[in-house]
């Protein structure tokens, strides 16, 4: 009684086996391997509704021996040949994976490079057409103070003037922030001193900042992300630290550009903090489409370490000014 019990059970898990199998066989474009493994399981359902056959019915209905021999056999043949074919369902999927990836690579350089294209032309926007207004302007007041006028008229002028003066300050930060003008014409050592020169904190946080780079330049996309970078990791030290210093190192060897950045703030938990914003996934997909490495480690109360490598490939295209 158990044994028949067992061989219904047996039965029910084969057919569900084989109804599955075969069902999946159309995702799996028909491949041949799994065609295999699918008629496999099918036999072996027969077999087992054989054998409780053999275990419930009378001798007439009993079945001879050969025949589960030879389905054994066929289940045998299919399983192993099977195998030797499932290969090319890794290979498939591990294809559709490398495809998965190319694709989220490509859209990724596409919207960092669409982005820098439309910082760009917002700045030489504000250049070229907000500011040479309101220089015009500030040249006209000018020329009125040079008029008698009155004192109360001219401390009016005198005011406006230096409101406009702001103006004009202001958007020349704006501009070159969207679009830094020293990393476009004098590459990427001299837009990242002059960013650090520029900061309104670094008087509150000391900045050292040591390069080997020269007059290197190195392909647009390299420049831009791996500048964009530095200053993230040093805006989230000034903002979120706490900490007095910051040591950061931008050095060539050979074909690997690389950045060792440290703060002595008060430190977070890296894998809490990359789904909260999108300060270090930002900084991590950057460097992952330049095909580069990021590796960040902070504990509290022991600051921040980056280090971020990045192979020049040909593609890259290092050059001397």
């Amino acid at each position: 009684m158990v044994l028949q019990i067992l061989l219904i059970i047996s039965i029910i898990l084969q057919l569900s086996a084989a109804v599955i199998a075969i069902r999946l066989t159309r995702m799996t474009k028909y491949n041949f391997s799994w065609i295999l493994f699918t008629i496999a399981l099918t036999v072996m359902s027969i077999i087992r509704c054989g054998e409780y056959i053999q275990a419930v019915g009378d001798k007439e209905l009993r079945l001879p021996t050969d025949f589960f021999v030879w389905l054994g056999v066929g289940t045998s043949l299919c399983f192993a040949v099977g195998v030797f074919y499932v290969q090319k369902i890794f290979k498939y999927i591990g294809r559709a994976e490398s495809q998965r990836r190319l694709t989220e690579k490509r859209l990724l350089n596409t919207v960092l490079r669409t982005e820098e294209k439309e910082r760009l032309h917002f700045s030489k926007e504000l250049h070229d057409g907000l500011g040479p207004l309101l220089s015009s302007a500030k040249m006209s007041l000018s020329a009125l103070k040079r008029d008698g006028i009155l004192p109360a008229n001219r401390e009016i002028i005198d005011n406006t003037t230096y409101v406009i003066e702001e103006a004009i300050r202001s958007l020349r930060e704006i501009s070159n922030n969207l679009s830094p003008h020293i990393l476009n014409d004098f590459g990427l050592a001299r837009g990242v001193g002059n960013f650090i020169a520029k900061l309104p904190a670094k008087g509150q946080m000391k900045i050292n900042f040591s390069t080997n780079l020269k007059a290197e330049r190195f392909d647009t996309d390299v420049e831009v992300i791996l500048y964009r970078v530095i200053c993230e990791l040093i805006n989230n030290s000034i903002k979120h630290s706490g900490g007095t210093e910051i040591d950061l190192k931008l050095m060539l060897n050979g074909d690997i550009l690389s950045v060792v950045y440290h703060d002595n703030g008060k430190g977070f938990n890296p894998s809490a903090m990359m789904d909260v914003g999108m300060g270090l996934s930002n900084i991590t997909s950057r460097i992952s489409s330049l095909k580069g490495t990021c590796n960040i480690e902070s504990s509290k109360g022991k600051g921040m370490h980056a280090n971020i490598t990045v192979h020049l490939r040909p593609d890259h295209g290092k050059r001397k000014l």
